[in-house]
């Protein structure tokens, strides 16, 4: 039986020029906004498929302990974050969580494991 494929991934590039995103995100909620960015895109990185479901509580009950920022920040910042087209705004809109920029900033980690990118989670949009 072979192995399951991993469709987490151990790092993220980080960019040391911020484009408008950061830069917003910052300016609306000072360093949570910044630490709430690169938190998020290290869970993203970490959860199978690189999106989150927060239609589960438990998970959005760990996003929040992760971040530490509270479920109206978070919520808040979610939003603008799919406002800015950081996150998918579609998906967003049944809380889920799926930023493709990422998925293309990390394909090179796929096509070392010689395996198809983990695509937008649009069958969740069905459900």
């Amino acid at each position: 039986m072979p192995r399951p494929r991993k469709l987490t991934i151990d790092y993220f590039p980080h960019f040391c020029v911020q484009k408008k995103t950061l830069f917003i995100l910052q300016q609306t909620y000072g360093n949570d906004g910044y630490a709430f960015w690169f938190k998020l895109l290290e869970q993203l990185g970490a959860t199978q498929g690189h999106y989150i479901d927060l239609r589960n509580n438990g998970t959005s009950e760990f996003l929040q302990a992760y971040t530490r920022c509270d479920g109206v920040s978070v919520d808040n910042m979610l939003t603008l974050l799919a406002k800015l087209g950081a996150i998918d705004p579609e998906l967003w809109q049944i809380k889920v969580i799926w930023c493709q920029k990422l998925v293309e900033n990390v394909a090179d980690v796929y096509v070392r494991r010689q395996t198809e990118l983990p695509a937008r989670p649009s069958h969740l949009l069905d459900k």
